[in-house]
């Protein structure tokens, strides 16, 4: 039974997979475990985890709940985050960081209204909010972003902790509180599973459904505002769409992880592993000199492939 368990375990697939693919990296190339590189592996990692993050809540809300705007989000909030600074400084970055995560959240408010109240499919209605931000975007750069990132922001991307940078330090710090506070022991948390399992069942117990999923895409689009402020700290610089391949890779980041598309079922831990998969899977493709058209396509392949086994699973719904 104990061995039936461990085998059961979501946290398995993605764990494996990150060992092959650490091995096949350094059989590739040998620099590929060297610390400049896992430390470089991490950063980026962590950044696509804060939106898988997001992603994992509207995932369990159920319903065939899916964010596709966290990309646009990131990239609105890397175009305007560091135009909210007002010198340098830290309260310069104290006031980006607040900003970036109200942009979000108001998209993430808009998109939860339209599902719940509108009754807009949420793959339709997150699709035509992507499309409104990101022409919003264009129409107040017109197209040619002029961005200066500070100091404090690029600093994210610095080496702190010997040759390790301390944003993923920090974001699994994030996640483990997130993952037994907000998730496992919050009300809230308890809600949003028993939603996302059987609606009416949930709304016979009491709970105000409508309410905890509009909160789930407010929640996903703060945490994508955020991440997009740290993609543009990272970057060094802001580019239209910079952000937009997010969307889907943090879909495919929390299935590998665990989080099942029918919604109740899901981790933020496992959106974290499932996004360390997808990035190592990109270095690998890098480290064998691919060119950038042969990369997307594989890894278009790879995303159709991990989203294809996992709508076969069985939808045990009532």
């Amino acid at each position: 039974m104990e061995k039936a368990k461990k085998l059961n375990n979501p946290y398995l697939p993605a764990i494996v997979g990150s060992i092959a693919l650490m091995i096949l990296g350094q059989a590739l190339s040998s620099g590929f475990l060297s610390m400049n590189n896992i430390s470089s592996i991490l950063m980026t990692t962590s950044i696509l985890t804060m939106a898988s993050i997001g992603q994992a809540a509207v995932i369990i809300s159920g319903d065939s709940g899916l964010d596709m705007s966290i990309g646009a989000i990131m990239s609105m909030t890397a175009l305007f985050g560091p135009m909210v600074a007002v010198g340098s400084g830290a309260l310069s970055f104290a006031l980006m960081v607040p900003a970036t995560i109200l942009m979000g959240a108001a998209v993430g408010l808009l998109n939860g209204i339209g599902v719940q109240v509108l009754k807009v499919v949420p793959l339709v209605m997150t699709l035509i909010m992507s499309s409104v931000v990101n022409g919003f975007s264009i129409l107040v750069t017109k197209g040619q972003p002029s961005v200066t990132v500070s100091p404090e922001l690029q600093s994210i991307s610095k080496t702190l902790v010997g040759p390790l940078r301390i944003l993923p330090t920090v974001i699994i710090i994030l996640l483990v509180l997130l993952e037994v506070f907000f998730l496992r022991k919050s009300k809230y948390g308890r809600s949003l599973f028993l939603a996302g399992n059987n609606r009416n069942a949930a709304n016979l117990c009491g709970i105000n459904s409508k309410f905890i999923i509009i909160l789930a895409y407010v929640f996903a689009g703060a945490v994508a505002g955020l991440a997009g402020l740290m993609l543009v700290g990272y970057a060094g610089t802001a580019q239209m769409n910079m952000a937009n391949s997010y969307t889907m890779l943090s879909v495919a980041a929390v299935v590998i992880g665990g989080t099942k598309l029918t919604g109740g079922k899901g981790t933020f831990i496992g959106g974290a592993l499932g996004a360390l998969v997808l990035i190592l899977i990109t270095n690998i493709l890098q480290a064998m000199n691919m060119a950038a058209g042969l990369r997307s396509l594989i890894q278009g392949i790879i995303l159709v492939a991990i989203l294809m086994v996992n709508s076969r699973a069985p939808k045990l719904r009532q």
